[in-house]
């Protein structure tokens, strides 16, 4: 999938959870919790040197080929599994730990972790959809895909993507956001 498809299934995940599951009160709180839901929707496509998310960081491309050996394999690998998303999500934990305690300012961890968890989540599920899959038990070679014929599934940024998934997906976060302020 590509970089705006990715954004916009972290925030739907979101949505699906924060708004409808936990029932949580519209707040600037829930608002901000898209911060760290981005963040994690994009995280696994750190291992992509020449990636759009590179792109959007100052010197990033400088940056992106220093980190780049850092993911064994190269593109949807490490960072393309479960063991990878532990590691982020661990990364991520000690980020938001090091922010409260060393910069006073009092984030709720545990939401703040859940959203990337969330927005990485969605990452792994939706490239799922995709003709490559995902190697969710990495290092072992096995790439895990929906539907399990390589054939039948969409190619990345082709106009099956660009024209059904991600509108459908963006009309699908405005029906829940309206069903969740009319209620």
């Amino acid at each position: 999938m590509t970089y705006k498809t990715h954004l916009s299934a972290g925030v739907l995940f979101s949505s699906v959870y924060f708004l409808h599951i936990s029932n949580a009160q519209f707040s600037p709180v829930v608002l901000i919790l898209l911060i760290p839901t981005l963040i994690g929707a994009a995280a696994p496509d750190l291992d992509t040197p020449s990636g759009e998310l590179w792109d959007k960081i100052p010197a990033g491309i400088i940056i992106s080929r220093i980190v780049n050996p850092v993911f064994i394999g190269g593109h949807r690998h490490l960072s393309h599994s479960f063991l990878g998303m532990g590691l982020f999500v661990s990364l991520f934990s000690l980020f938001i730990k090091i922010v409260n305690s060393h910069f006073g300012l009092i984030l709720n961890s545990e939401s703040f972790i859940l959203a990337f968890v969330l927005g990485y989540a969605s990452h792994l599920f939706a490239d799922m959809f995709t003709e490559s899959g995902v190697p969710l038990l990495f290092p072992l070679g096995y790439h895990f895909g929906i539907p399990p014929i390589k054939k039948a599934r969409i190619k990345t940024g082709k106009w099956f993507e660009n024209l059904v998934i991600y509108p459908a997906v963006n009309i699908t976060i405005l029906i829940l956001v309206y069903r969740y302020i009319v209620r």
